[in-house]
């Protein structure tokens, strides 16, 4: 039987799905991309047993047919193929071959009896929302949530309701990003999305990013969570266990505040970051009426110093911080000016913007 494809068409599906595949896993299927053609349309999924992603493609078909191939290998395949307008798949019981002019690659092609598809019943009530939402409440926190964690629940991205709003919040312990979105929320709203979900969702979101008012739908239940954006399926186990008190770790009040341009505080890091050391990655900054010093050095007895125009109201004091971190948070700023408000060497600070009154950022102190 044969399949004819788009080629572009086909890369750009596989491209947002293969990379959800998991080769090193005990179960072979799992490294495979499911390959379902019904009707002249063909569906493709892929999977890690905790998270499922999902979409369609239009083709010409003789028949319909079910298989699997190797999913990153696949995607290798045609990216190789790419200058050409179509590509063919041939398939058999054993194998693939895929051919487009007078190329050809044969793949195995996997039974797919043992592919183990997610239950998606029950999932609730689906709930519309906007793209740029979505995007925002993603990349407003994310880069803040923790990896490999012992405690299992930091390893997400939370989602709750405070005054009718979704509020996402991410912490490894050593900072934290709170963003109140635009966007309506149930009451109950609790959830933990593990850390592949989101950048699985963040990444096909990306890839229409031309569209920011596209309207996504999601539901969820205790144990799931599922996402529609255009027509890719998303579904992701949630991390069980319950969230720490995250509003505990946001001063309700700080005794000074640095007042600084962003691209200055930007340019200085950057340049500071040259010669930070890679271990502790600490920056001190030592804040006065109207300049700061910034300085970092590491275990080669290279030294990085800079004085930048601040505005100032406190009392002198010098407090290091890791420089990732105040750079992270500055790359999510949408304003001119970051506020950095502070109480002493040894509490968490909070960083924010003179536009974005919605997004929280706290970062806790470090010896340098």
């Amino acid at each position: 039987m044969k399949i004819i494809f788009n080629t572009k068409e086909l890369i750009e599906k596989v491209k947002n799905i293969a990379p959800t595949a998991e080769a090193k896993q005990t179960l072979i299927i799992l490294g495979n991309m499911i390959i379902k053609v019904e009707s002249r349309k063909a569906y493709f999924t892929a999977s890690d047993l905790e998270i499922q992603v999902s979409s369609s493609l239009d083709c010409e078909s003789d028949e319909d047919c079910e298989f699997s191939l190797p999913a990153r290998k696949l995607l290798e395949v045609l990216s190789a193929l790419s200058n050409h307008e179509s590509v063919t798949f041939s398939v058999s019981d054993n194998k693939v071959d895929i051919t487009a002019g007078k190329s050809k690659i044969s793949l195995p092609n996997l039974s797919t009896i043992d592919f183990p598809y997610m239950d998606i019943e029950e999932l609730g009530e689906t709930i519309d929302i906007e793209s740029d939402d979505m995007v925002k409440i993603i990349n407003k926190t994310s880069f803040a949530m923790a990896y490999q964690d012992a405690r299992h629940f930091l390893n997400g991205l939370h989602l709750c309701s405070e005054d009718g709003n979704i509020v996402s919040v991410c912490t490894d312990g050593h900072r934290l990003a709170k963003y109140k979105s635009q966007a309506a929320a149930a009451d109950s709203l609790s959830i933990i999305i593990p850390r592949k979900a989101i950048l699985e969702i963040n990444r096909i979101i990306n890839s229409f990013s031309g569209n920011k008012q596209n309207i996504m739908k999601y539901s969820y239940n205790k144990k799931m969570f599922n996402i529609q954006i255009n027509d890719y399926m998303i579904m992701s186990k949630l991390i069980e266990g319950n969230y720490p008190n995250f509003n505990k770790v946001i001063p309700d009040s700080t005794t000074a505040e640095i007042i600084v341009n962003k691209i200055t505080l930007k340019n200085s890091l950057n340049i500071i970051s040259k010669v930070v050391n890679q271990q502790y990655k600490g920056v001190k900054l030592t804040p006065n009426k109207s300049t700061m010093h910034l300085i970092s050095s590491n275990t080669d007895s290279e030294v990085g110093e800079d004085q930048i125009d601040i505005e100032y109201s406190g009392e002198e004091m010098s407090i290091g911080f890791n420089i990732s971190y105040l750079q992270d948070v500055i790359e999510t700023l949408d304003g001119d000016t970051v506020h950095i408000c502070i109480n002493d060497q040894n509490s968490g600070c909070v960083v924010q913007d003179n536009q974005d009154h919605d997004s929280t950022f706290v970062i806790m102190p470090m010896r340098v």
